[in-house]
Order: C-alpha cells, then structure tokens, then sequence
C-alpha cells in the first residue's frame, strides 16, 4: 500500500510532460522578421550647374547653414573670375547662383587650382579662402594674394602671398591654438607656405619651403606619425609637425621618389593625395594617384612599426586619376575610394572610357571590389554628405573644362 502512490504520481507527471511536449510542438513558433538586407550601392545624377567656366577650384559646405550643401567655386580659373557659390536643394533642377565677390579686394581676379571652406574664426560657420591672381593660362608665374571670406559679411581678411598660381591649399590647426592655419602649395616655383593664423586679420609666414623643385599639384593633411600632431603630404613628400612651434625644423621624408621625380612638360609630378586613418591606430594612410599621366597605379602607404613605408595597390594604373576621395560610401564600417579620370585629359593619353570607381574594401583592406559609377569621367571630384542623411554623395565636374555640373545621389539612404 505504501508503494502503490509513487509509481502513480510518476506516471501522472509524465503524462502531464507528454501533454505539454505535444501541445509545445503543435503549436507553431513564432518567427521574427528577418533583418532588412543592405542595399546595394548604387548612385543616381542630377545636374545642379550650367554655364560655369573653368571651375577647377570648387568645394562642396554648408556655408548657408540649412543642413543641405552648396558648391563653391571660381569661376573662370584659367583667365581669372568671380567668386560664388551654388544654393544647395534637395529638389530637382539647376540650383541658384549666388555671387560673393565679383573682384578680390585688390581690384584683380580670382583664381586657384583648389579651394577650402572651414570656420576660420570658430563662430559656428563655414568660411572660404580665395586667392586674387590673374588665371592660370593667363599669367601662372603672377604673385597669387590669398584672401579668407568671413561668413555671412563676406568680409576679406588678407592672408598673404605666393609666389605664382596656387595649386592647392589646405587648413589645419597645425599648432593647436584654436585658430585655422593654412599651407599653400605652387607649380611654377615649386613651393609649399604655411601661414599662421595670430588674429582674423593677422597671419605670418612661418615656413616657405622652395628647395623642393618637383613639387607641383597633390596635398593632404592629417596625422601620419600618430602623434597628435597634423603633418603635410604634398607630392609624396611628407612634411612633419613640429608639435608647437611652427618656425622649428618640420622633418621631411619622400614617402615614395615614383612621385615626385618624372621629368617632361607640366604634366610631371601631378599628383592627387587623401589621408585617411584606415585601422583607427591614430597614424593615417596616405592615398595616391597620378592627376595626368597614365602608367601610374592607385595606391595607398601605411607606415609600419619599424616606421617604414609599405605599399599597397588598388588598381595597378588609371591615366589622369584627378579625383581620389576615400569615404565610407557603402555603409558597411570599412572606407571606400572614390577615384576617376578626367575625361579631357584621358583623351590626350588616348583613354576610350572614362570609368569613374568606387572601390569597395572587404577583408580588412585586403581586396577592393571596383565598382563603376560613370564611364564619363570626374575631376578634382568631392565627396559629402548632400543632406545629412548619413551616406556620402559624389559631386561630380566632368572634366577640366566641362560647363555643368552634377551630384550623383547615394541611394544607400534615399
């Protein structure tokens, strides 16, 4: 009698198990929405620019402040021009030009090969820097006068000269004081100037380097070393921060002699360069390309721990590579380079096709997959988020001597 309970209650609670097993298998599990695969990458044109001559000095910003960018430009580089910008909208159809200054305050033209836009005077809005010279095919060895705009007065404050035409220019605060400092690279003379910003209407010469005689056309800014500090790349020579005092010696070193050593006319040692920290180790590679000759590849240089320079190859050549962006474009946490031919110029080097890339990195940097955006060319292309909708959009000028001008729109985030 006393045994008989137990085996009764064993068999009652597996008969309840059983009964719950089935009832859990009868019913149908619930399935969660699978997450939504990424799009492809992919771009769509609109044209935003018509009538524009010679635009080789244009800058995508936010200079208005409304959230969607606008394009600033030169217009006329080769024989000097006015100074404007293109109204950002987010609509299709050509956007409104808006005239900054007809003439530089020395009564001249304007012109340069490259044009920057950054809060010069940290108030909260984009500033531009415009050099009054008379155009590149009208006089390139004429003293260029560089001038910064003040937003929204457009207000010119004088920051110095360089010897002849200016091919680029670039703003870093190279000693850490608050202030936007800026360094001038030339062609004719083969020049590279750094200017100290003291006060908004007070800047100094504090290198002028003119013993480099292949510089040319090719500049970046950003920290190679790791050290906290912003260096100089301009035509594959490294120019390294003095960590404070401007005036001390800024070590130099030829990250690689294949750039800045060709002889011939002017298309020698044209160079494009972008940095870029790739692996977040604080120490940015340094992107490369050249801007009018063919033979040359797309590469990049990452500096190892021994300090020495390894290349690696993207594509082994692309003629007259004038744009290099490298940007997040796919979305995926690994840079992307942007890079295409200038069309003019790749008919000279005899060039049929003129693919526009972005090469997709997968495998940590290891493979780029190329994907062909245009087969009709870019120049001095910029890549920036059009209207803060978290992708990156190309802005898109054909050739040296194209007058319109596109954006091709990330349909990543539409």
């Amino acid at each position: 009698m006393n045994q008989q309970p137990v085996p009764f209650r064993f068999l009652a609670a597996m008969t309840l198990a059983f009964s719950l097993l089935a009832s859990c298998q009868s019913t149908p599990k619930e399935e969660s929405s699978p997450a939504e695969p990424p799009k492809p990458l992919s771009f769509e044109t609109s044209q935003i620019g018509d009538s524009l001559e010679f635009i080789w000095a244009h800058r995508p910003a936010d200079i208005t402040g409304d959230g969607i960018a606008d394009l600033v430009y030169i217009n006329n580089n080769g024989y000097g021009g006015g100074l404007y910008y293109l109204k950002g909208q987010v609509t299709e159809g050509i956007w409104e030009k808006v005239l900054i200054a007809a003439q530089a305050p020395g009564g001249g033209t304007f012109a340069q090969g490259d044009l920057e836009c950054a809060d010069i005077d940290f108030d909260g809005d984009l500033d531009i820097i415009a050099a009054e010279h008379t155009g590149e095919w009208e006089d390139s060895q004429a003293n260029s006068i560089i001038y910064w705009y003040e937003n929204p007065s457009w207000t010119a404050h004088k920051i110095g000269e360089a010897p002849n035409f200016i091919k680029d220019v670039n703003l870093a605060d190279f000693n850490k004081d608050g202030k936007m400092d800026l360094v001038a690279m030339t062609f004719e003379t083969n020049t590279l100037t750094i200017f100290q910003q003291n006060e908004k209407s007070a800047w100094e010469v504090v290198q002028h380097f003119e013993n480099y005689k292949n510089l040319h056309e090719g500049m970046g800014t950003g920290d190679v070393d790791g050290d906290g500090w912003t260096d100089i790349v301009a035509n594959a020579h490294i120019f390294y921060n003095p960590k404070g005092d401007l005036n001390s010696d800024w070590g130099a070193e030829n990250l690689d002699a294949k750039w800045n050593t060709q002889t011939g006319d002017w298309s020698r040692n044209g160079t494009k360069s972008f940095l870029q920290d790739l692996d977040g180790d604080g120490k940015a590679e340094i992107f490369m390309s050249h801007s009018e000759r063919s033979g040359y590849p797309l590469s990049y240089y990452q500096r190892q721990a021994d300090n020495a320079w390894v290349e690696h190859t993207i594509m082994d050549s692309i003629p007259a590579c004038h744009t290099l962006q490298v940007f997040d474009f796919d979305l995926d946490g690994d840079f992307d380079v942007l890079a295409g031919i200038n069309k003019s110029r790749g008919e000279a080097l005899g060039a049929t096709s003129f693919d526009v890339f972005v090469f997709k990195s997968s495998e940590q940097y290891q493979r780029w997959e190329p994907l062909l955006v245009t087969n009709e060319g870019i120049y001095n292309g910029q890549a920036v988020d059009l209207e803060q909708d978290g992708d990156y959009d190309i802005f898109r000028y054909q050739t040296h001597d194209a007058t319109t001008y596109n954006v091709l729109k990330n349909q990543i985030r539409p």
